[in-house]
């Protein structure tokens, strides 16, 4: 059965995802449909632009924070749709998520923060294994070529970053490089879209010093790390459909967001879709380690992440219908094969990341708002 869960309205925002215009609804979350704090706990606020999150030591939740725009300045020589807006992306640690008196803090400052036509992208993933912290830093989207020109302090745009953690918070200069994503598509571009656009929002461990990583920019699944960056995947654009705002058809490009590895040990990889961002149109893909493309699931809509709970899948929809009319999207378990997938919290504001252990499942929410966005805990008994 479906719990639904609206957010009361304070504000429409125009916001980021994947360099793509999004309109969110802002403010907190109200609980509909009587369900309680029991059911849907918040466990996190005050997040600028949360996307992706992940559990890690001692089962703390990591968020990932794009940041909020500040004092952005055009990249000379480039379009200026395109803008640099200071170092405000951050990590946020989520102490105890599983207790009513979880505790937060910034454990990474000082991460940079682009836009595009006014759309946040920087930080878009994390992930922490033993003491050491992993940060993926989405951009350059198309100007993946203009990096290169920009001050130091932006050369991360476009990278997978490590460092220790420690007591206190670290800075972005603290980061060392792992694996530059922008570098290869600016080297490479595997699906051949010219300019070459990178923009990487999703990743994996893969344990031995690797790591599979989603270029939404790119359309293109990598595995980076030891050994060198290459593409294992690059994914179709979906069939034409009617273009909204003029004549004739659009093929959608495929950008996928999320790579999760399976109980059978291949990637699973989620897809958003491109404009104009068609309801039913995405699809979950199956891709075995040495690059062979599946559909696993079909009829989602603007899928953002994934995770397993056993042998079940879940993804979260960014949005479940017309994405021109606002977010209110769900977390959907995925039923192998099918179109058909049951919701199992539905009416979330922007919900875009989504982390998994045992019972729980851990969402942001309000993804693309400055200031307002939070993280929630579902029960999924």
């Amino acid at each position: 059965m479906s719990r639904n869960l609206r957010s009361r309205a304070t504000a429409a925002a125009a916001a980021a995802v994947l360099g793509l215009s999004l309109i969110a609804v802002a403010g907190a979350p109200a609980y509909a449909g009587g369900h309680s704090d029991d059911d849907v706990v918040t466990v996190a606020t005050g997040l600028d632009n949360p996307r992706q999150l992940s559990l890690g030591r001692g089962g703390s939740l990591y968020i990932a924070e794009a940041g909020a725009p500040d004092a952005c300045a055009a990249i000379p020589g480039v379009d200026p749709a395109f803008q640099v807006c200071g170092l405000t992306g951050a990590v946020t640690e989520v102490r105890r998520p599983d207790h009513r008196r979880a505790e937060q803090r910034q454990v990474v400052t000082g991460l940079p923060t682009m836009t595009f036509n006014g759309e946040v992208v920087g930080a878009s993933d994390v992930a922490v294994r033993g003491n050491r912290i992993e940060v993926l830093i989405g951009g350059m989207t198309g100007a993946a070529t203009a990096r290169a020109d920009l001050p130091a302090e932006y050369a991360s745009f476009g990278t997978l970053r490590s460092a220790r953690l420690r007591s206190a918070p670290l800075t972005g200069a603290d980061l060392s490089l792992v694996a530059d994503i922008n570098a290869f598509e600016v080297a490479n571009n595997p699906d051949g879209n010219v300019p070459p656009d990178s923009n990487a929002i999703g990743f994996v461990s893969l344990g031995h010093g690797r790591w599979a990583v989603t270029d939404a920019g790119g359309n293109a699944l990598l595995r980076v790390g030891r050994g060198g960056e290459r593409a294992v995947a690059v994914f179709p654009n979906g069939d034409p459909v009617p273009n909204p705002f003029g004549p004739g058809e659009v093929s959608p490009q495929a950008v996928p967001t999320d790579v999760a590895v399976g109980p059978d040990g291949a990637y699973y990889v989620s897809q958003l879709t491109g404009f104009p961002f068609p309801t039913g149109g995405s699809t979950i893909w199956r891709v075995t380690r040495d690059g062979q493309v599946s559909a696993y699931a079909t009829g989602l809509t603007m899928v953002t992440s994934l995770a397993w709970k056993g042998d079940t899948l879940y993804a979260v929809q960014l949005d479940d219908e017309n994405f021109f009319d606002g977010h209110v999207g769900s977390l959907r378990a995925v039923t192998p094969g099918g179109s058909v997938h049951e919701a199992v919290v539905d009416g979330l504001s922007a919900p875009y990341g989504l982390a998994i252990r045992g019972h729980s499942a851990y969402l942001t929410i309000d993804s693309v708002s400055p200031g307002e966005g939070s993280a929630i805990r579902v029960d999924l008994r």
